[in-house]
């Protein structure tokens, strides 16, 4: 096996890693997408700011944005580019001055 094979292995490993990572925080949309649909719906008309509201409004797109980076991330690490191959794979002419 050569060295850009397994580090396309490697790369490749890791995203399906990242992958699983994201599809667990998928899971918990449900809980935090009822619990800000309750917090909207209770929100009373003489108050101004609902702290609740507010809480499960940013845990909510918070969740939201760490599932597109995880899947992001996930996409850049299935390609294997340039960068990621550097990340795994010291260049060779790092070996060839120390070796």
């Amino acid at each position: 096996m050569s060295r850009k094979e397994l580090v396309l292995l490697l790369s490749r490993a890791f995203a399906l890693l990242l992958i699983s990572w994201a599809l667990v925080e998928v899971s918990y949309l449900p809980q935090r997408l009822f619990a800000l649909s309750h917090h909207i719906n209770e929100r009373s008309v003489l108050a101004t700011h609902d702290y609740w509201s507010s809480y499960y409004l940013i845990v909510t797109v918070f969740l939201v944005v760490r599932i597109l980076a995880l899947l992001l991330a996930a996409a850049l690490f299935w390609r294997c580019g340039p960068r990621v191959q550097a990340l795994f794979s010291p260049r060779e002419d790092n070996q060839e001055i120390t070796g």
